[in-house]
């Protein structure tokens, strides 16, 4: 499953034991991040979504506007943390599932792009209330 799949893989000549002969796992090195070879930003959205893309999940390079945000060790608690990132710097509020949808920075600026030009009304849920156990649930 694709869940399963390793984000990077690091080719070793041996694996590094320990003294009784089993892995010693911080001995390991740390793993290396894929090169990115996408786009450049065409515009100051997807350089700035960019730079929030690389900052949330602390790569050392620039990502470029193609870089899938799952593929570079993104998963849904920093998804969050983009979202929050977003809110902050580009004024723009988006979901996870904003994220899940549109994992690079260029469709996430077009997502945008889209939401500033055509504002959709997001349905607000009905508040919160307190049933009695006798009072029957329905969908």
């Amino acid at each position: 499953p694709d869940h399963m799949v390793p984000t990077y893989l690091t080719p070793l000549d041996r694996l590094p034991l320990t003294p009784n002969g089993k892995i010693d796992k911080r001995a390991l090195p740390e793993p290396a991040a894929a090169i990115s070879h996408g786009r450049a930003p065409r515009n100051p959205l997807e350089e700035a979504l960019a730079g929030l893309f690389a900052r949330t999940l602390g790569a050392e390079s620039a990502l470029s506007i193609d870089d899938n945000f799952f593929h570079h060790g993104g998963h849904s608690l920093l998804g969050a943390r983009l979202t929050n990132h977003i809110a902050v710097s580009l004024n723009v509020r988006l979901t996870v599932r904003d994220i899940f949808e549109h994992p690079t920075p260029a469709r996430l600026a077009e997502h945008i792009t889209a939401l500033k030009t055509a504002p959709a009304p997001r349905k607000a849920r009905p508040a919160l209330r307190r049933r009695t156990e006798t009072e029957r649930i329905s969908s």
